[in-house]
């Protein structure tokens, strides 16, 4: 394993994270979220730092991921594997919360898209980043 490449994936994937999550949350979600405010906990802002750590955890494991199922290393391969990531999550995590609370269809809907169009991303990243040849990554 080379880990500065493996951690410079794993930092890569954490930051557009966070980015992404911003901007979908925040900007193209803001209306829909602020709809669905009153069933957020009320000390939200005192435990986001578990949510980074989630993240940082998150990331680490999916470049892990990655770097151990990874075949020929490309691309594609990346995109296909996060697409796959994402729909194992969006399943766990998205329907559960549309079955579990009181949320609209279609942003459950939208949670999944956005998922697996950001997991793809990450993918794609961590193929250029964390090149894979036959399980072994490239110094």
């Amino acid at each position: 394993m080379n880990v500065k490449r493996f951690l410079l994936a794993s930092l890569a994937v954490f930051t557009v994270g966070m980015v992404w999550g911003g901007l979908v949350h925040l900007v193209l979600l803001r209306e829909a979220n602020a709809a669905i405010a009153h069933l957020m906990r009320p000390d939200l802002a005192g435990k986001m730092w578990m949510s980074v750590v989630a993240s940082v955890g998150f990331a680490l494991l999916f470049v892990l991921g990655y770097s151990r199922f990874a075949r020929r290393g490309t691309v594609g391969e990346g995109i296909v594997y996060g697409a796959f990531f994402a729909a194992v999550a969006g399943l766990l995590v998205d329907v559960n919360q549309y079955v579990l609370y009181p949320i609209p269809g279609t942003l459950a809907c939208t949670w999944f898209l956005a998922g697996m169009l950001e997991f793809g991303l990450y993918g794609a990243l961590v193929s250029w980043l964390y090149p894979v040849a036959l399980g072994n990554p490239t110094s």
